[in-house]
């Protein structure tokens, strides 16, 4: 972040609990971004990539990602949810191949199991033929055990 970044003031609504909420919703993104980054890290250094070499790339990834926020919210604010890109169920698959590469390279793959537990919850209730921001529904929920 830089010093004009930081001096930014936003008005966030009369709620001054809202400030704080809108704080840990931010620390909730910044830390995905770290573990998922950490995460590809962890799996090119088996193949002797250094983390310097991967960080532009993995930039360039949450860049293109961010973008898409935009659309997905405009999906999770109307509840409805169409496979315009990929179906639940496609990125499923995706998480499984994930899982595997990193078991087969030795690295941690709790993080993508727990990408996949989610979507694997969201399919089971029905929504495999939907698009990822589906599964606001399973974040929504209260954790159950």
């Amino acid at each position: 972040m830089n010093v004009d970044d930081a001096a930014t003031v936003s008005y966030l609504g009369a709620d001054h609990g809202l400030a704080a909420l809108y704080d840990v919703a931010g620390l909730t993104m910044m830390w995905s971004v770290l573990n998922a980054w950490l995460q590809g890290t962890a799996m090119l250094r088996t193949a002797g990539v250094d983390a310097a070499t991967f960080a532009p790339f993995a930039q360039m990834m949450a860049a293109g990602v961010a973008t898409w926020l935009p659309g997905y919210a405009e999906q999770i604010d109307s509840g409805s949810y169409p496979a315009e890109v990929a179906a639940l169920e496609t990125d499923a698959r995706s998480m499984a191949h994930l899982i595997e590469e990193c078991e087969a390279l030795g690295v941690n793959a709790q993080l993508p199991k727990l990408f996949k537990a989610l979507a694997d919850r969201s399919i089971a209730a029905g929504h495999g033929g939907e698009q990822y921001p589906v599964l606001i529904e399973e974040f929504a929920k209260p954790h159950s055990g």
